[in-house]
């Protein structure tokens, strides 16, 4: 590991290794050949011809003790730590201890990634530019387009490297790479300030005209990454959105209408705590929707949100020049079952009457008929349903197949 020491003096960057993975997968180099010999033959120059390159890691710290790390998969926050109001350091954002859990999308659901080529849902996955129609992979629930399709710019290695007081990532998005038209160069810059902020700015070039809306996916919880559902509805959340792009309770696409937030549930212009409003949401799920930022009266960055623990007195407060925001409290986390397939093909069986405890404690009781279900996260954590919270500055989700959003 590599430590610099950027030019402001109160921030140093360290550079490591967070783990290897090969160029190609084997699913992506062997996916265009359908005989079995065929398969046999490019499986075996895949072993012997492949090599393993690394998923660099950086920690930035600065001198009040807030500890970010971010790696060059998909330009991924690993952890948040910061103290509390009484000096602890805990790490509030979730994530995974290893490179395998970040690479398997049937564990990672997008977690502390980069959200893109385009960020949210594209309605059929389906999109017309300059009047010819783009059928674009569908990845949500094999219906619509979510994140940027199966291998979004969040399950890409960037290049890497640190530039003065901040790390930046770069990733080549080829023409045709998930059913996206042009080439698409684009580039993310953390910075990590003396006084606690945490800057991410995206930028993108194209070869042609296409859609991009990038984003980035962390999920807090401010009590800590681990702390479940309980401290999860301790948090006060405050937007400052106005208006929400209506989507049916049954679909999470927009319509095309806005609504007014006033007078409904969407109205969190003064700050509420979660336990008292994320079951009032239609159908029950919790917040995973699109709102309208009121716009400053000058232009440039907006303030967007804010979140607070009153217990830890951890406040999160959320900035952008974006004109949506996607607030959302993980009601639709991936059921995760209590065993899990080691590298050496043997199974692990978790004690589920520890877990069941533990889930009871925090109310997430499930039904009898139901095992338990959670994401192995860092250090044995287990994350469930409720348990955290993501707040992505965007362009309005299904923006391109409305009229009046993509004039």
């Amino acid at each position: 590991m590599v430590t610099y020491n950027c030019g402001c003096k109160d921030v140093s960057i360290a550079e490591g290794i967070f783990g290897e993975i090969f160029t190609e997968s084997p699913e992506d180099q062997i996916r265009r050949y359908d005989s079995e010999q065929y398969y046999k033959e490019e499986l075996s120059s895949y072993i012997n011809n492949n090599k393993l390159i690394p998923v660099k890691s950086y920690t930035m710290i600065n001198k009040n003790h807030v500890e970010i790390t971010v790696i060059s998969w998909g330009a991924t926050i690993v952890s948040l730590k910061y103290p509390d109001k009484f000096g602890h350091v805990v790490d509030v954002v979730l994530g995974f201890d290893d490179l395998e859990s970040y690479t398997d999308p049937e564990i990672n659901p997008f977690i502390g990634c980069i959200l893109g080529r385009c960020a949210n849902r594209i309605k059929d996955g389906c999109v017309v530019i300059k009047d010819k129609i783009y059928q674009l992979t569908k990845n949500d629930c094999n219906k619509h387009h979510l994140h940027g399709g199966i291998k979004g710019f969040g399950r890409r290695l960037w290049e890497s490297y640190i530039d003065g007081c901040s790390v930046v990532m770069t990733y080549l998005s080829k023409d045709g790479e998930e059913g996206y038209p042009g080439a698409v160069l684009s580039m993310v810059r953390f910075k990590l300030t003396p006084d606690n902020k945490l800057e991410i700015g995206i930028r993108a070039t194209t070869t042609d005209s296409t859609i991009v809306n990038i984003s980035h996916g962390s999920l807090f919880n401010l009590a800590g990454h681990d702390a479940g559902k309980k401290e999860l509805m301790q948090h006060k959340i405050a937007l400052n959105c106005d208006r929400w792009t209506f989507a049916d309770y049954t679909n999470p696409i927009p319509t095309g209408a806005i609504r007014g937030v006033g007078g409904t549930v969407m109205d969190l212009r003064i700050p509420k705590f979660l336990e008292s409003c994320i079951e009032k949401v239609p159908p029950g799920e919790g917040y995973d929707h699109n709102f309208c930022i009121t716009p400053n009266w000058h232009g440039g960055t907006t303030y967007v949100a804010q979140a607070v623990h009153p217990k830890s007195g951890r406040i999160l407060e959320i900035y952008s020049d974006q004109p949506g925001v996607q607030f959302y409290t993980g009601g639709r986390l991936p059921s995760y079952t209590t065993s899990k397939k080691t590298s050496d093909n043997n199974t692990v069986k978790y004690d589920e009457e520890e877990y069941e405890e533990e889930t009871q404690r925090e109310q997430d009781v499930t039904s009898e008929n139901e095992s338990p279900r959670f994401i192995l996260g860092k250090r044995g954590a287990r994350y469930v349903k409720h348990c955290a919270f993501s707040i992505q500055p965007q362009n309005y989700p299904n923006a391109i197949n409305h009229v009046s959003n993509s004039k």
